[in-house]
């Protein structure tokens, strides 16, 4: 190699040379490509039921990996879900009523994805009435669930009582539920789609509709004050990319359809249409619900648990981070 001056360049000259070719490279390259951690979550949900589209589409379309972070989605029945989100074994819950948090808890619903009750009360063909579960057996998720507290105020109606005059039996999810039913271990349980569908394409009754009898939720998001307090930057980027979800999975029939095979886990396409059209009566589509309900939903859970003091709805929901996100994607003009 020569100089200007056609005079030899030393070897060390050279290879400093080299060096900093090598690191402009480096450079140039960790500039254009920066490597970025990726924070993963756990998110329980109570079954791999159409209400927690949202989050799994999230997850697919790459909007969560768009923020820096990953969720994974693990099943957890009923009120050991709260317990999860309370002891920080997970980051977001599902929980779908507030029991835990009326008795004082920590925690905040961020996002209702049902408005209305989905599912129905299914029972062996030959019950043909709610009447006709006396000394029956009803299974449920667990004891203080949301089904639980259905069944609790509904059954007088009809002349019965929970847990005297029916027996009552923590089974777990909605599909473990209806693998109880079918098997005889129960005689009656309430089932969200697509078990509901199923159960009465198998010929089980349907005793009533929940939505006809209820005003109340089902399936939200839940975490604690603390999360709130010390990781609001990754809650509003967790909302955010969840909203976006929500919007594919309203938008998009055909793919949401696809979305409810693969999460369920269903090969039929007519099964997850039936779901996907069944869930558009009862979907909460902004993820709010209004004050009123938030109050029934409230008085609920307190007569459920034995709670007489008052609580106000901003004790226990706690929107803002979704509407901030909904704000932010409107304003960049964002769509589907």
């Amino acid at each position: 190699m020569l100089n200007a001056r056609n005079l030899p360049v030393p070897l060390s000259v050279r290879v400093c040379n080299c060096i900093c070719v090598i690191l402009t490279i480096i450079l140039s390259a960790t500039t254009v490509a920066p490597v970025v951690a990726e924070e993963r979550l756990k998110v329980a949900v109570s079954n791999f039921s159409a209400s927690y589209l949202p989050m799994f589409i999230a997850g697919k379309r790459g909007y969560y990996a768009e923020e820096g972070m990953a969720a994974d989605i693990i099943l957890i029945a009923g009120l050991l879900g709260t317990k999860a989100v309370m002891s920080n074994s997970v980051d977001f819950g599902s929980a779908s009523n507030p029991t835990a948090a009326v008795q004082g808890a920590k925690l905040k619903m961020l996002m209702v994805f049902n408005d209305k009750p989905p599912g129905i009360l299914a029972a062996q063909p030959g019950i043909k009435s709610v009447s006709e579960l006396r000394g029956k057996k009803i299974g449920g998720s667990t004891v203080g669930s949301l089904e639980y507290g259905w069944l609790k105020e509904l059954l007088p109606k009809f002349g019965l009582q929970l847990d005297k005059d029916v027996i009552f039996l923590p089974i777990g999810a909605t599909s473990m539920r209806y693998a109880a039913l079918r098997m005889g271990t129960i005689d009656a349980t309430a089932l969200s789609p697509p078990s509901s569908f199923l159960a009465q394409d198998a010929g089980f009754s349907a005793l009533l509709r929940f939505a006809d009898h209820l005003e109340d939720i089902q399936a939200s998001i839940v975490t604690t004050d603390d999360r709130l307090a010390g990781q609001s930057e990754l809650v509003r980027r967790f909302m955010r990319a969840t909203v976006k979800g929500q919007r594919v999975y309203l938008s998009n029939r055909a793919e949401a359809i696809s979305f409810i095979m693969d999460f369920t886990r269903q090969k039929d396409r007519e099964l997850a249409t039936r779901v996907y059209d069944g869930h558009m009566k009862t979907i909460a589509r902004d993820g709010t619900i209004p004050e009123r309900l938030q109050r029934i939903v409230i008085e609920r859970s307190k007569r459920l648990v034995g709670v007489t003091r008052d609580i106000r709805p901003e004790e226990i929901f706690d929107f803002s981070y979704l509407r901030r996100a909904q704000a932010e994607l409107n304003q960049s003009g964002w769509t589907p």
